[in-house]
């Protein structure tokens, strides 16, 4: 499968996706070298695994070295196979971003906005509104077709509007 030491397709084997997790205290997490692998891939160098550490109250206050060692134990929990084949962190960057995404727990869904408002031909759209994922590219996505949905709806009334009062006119 090899062209000119690399890999015909830019792949490396394994799970090429952005995964998700309740088990531990990164909700999201991906294999750069996978899923980007032009940019992240090396030969030989391993992986490049980057986590979103959500709610992160209490990693906020804590050096970034104590952060990256919790993310190593619990994906080690994750993949207990990486701790038995020897895999160790070689590097970390921590980034603190306070307030990036809304707090998920129970209850929260309520305020979260809808995707079509009270306001006629007013429409939201973001990874904020209410919609089935975490605040995230997908939830994004998502709420973009919800949006499109209302969007669809609202235009079919406003046409079956003008289509009455072209008939009461004529």
């Amino acid at each position: 499968k090899k062209i000119n030491e690399h890999l015909s397709d830019w792949k490396a084997p394994g799970i090429d996706n952005l995964l998700y997790s309740a088990d531990v205290e990164f909700s999201c997490f991906a294999d750069l070298a996978l899923t980007s692998p032009a940019e992240y891939y090396k030969e030989g160098e391993g992986s490049l695994l980057q986590c979103v550490l959500t709610p992160a109250d209490r990693f906020m206050s804590m050096p970034p070295e104590e952060v990256a060692r919790i993310t190593c134990e619990q994906a080690y929990k994750l993949f207990p196979s990486a701790r038995e084949q020897g895999l160790k962190c070689t590097w970390s960057n921590v980034v603190k971003l306070r307030e990036s995404l809304y707090r998920e727990a129970p209850g929260m869904d309520k305020f979260r906005p809808a995707q079509n408002t009270v306001i006629p031909n007013f429409f939201l759209s973001g990874s904020y509104t209410y919609q089935d994922y975490i605040d995230s590219m997908e939830g994004a996505t998502k709420s973009g077709l919800l949006c499109a949905e209302e969007v669809i709806k609202a235009t079919e009334s406003l046409v079956s509007l003008r289509d009455s009062k072209m008939k009461a006119t004529a």
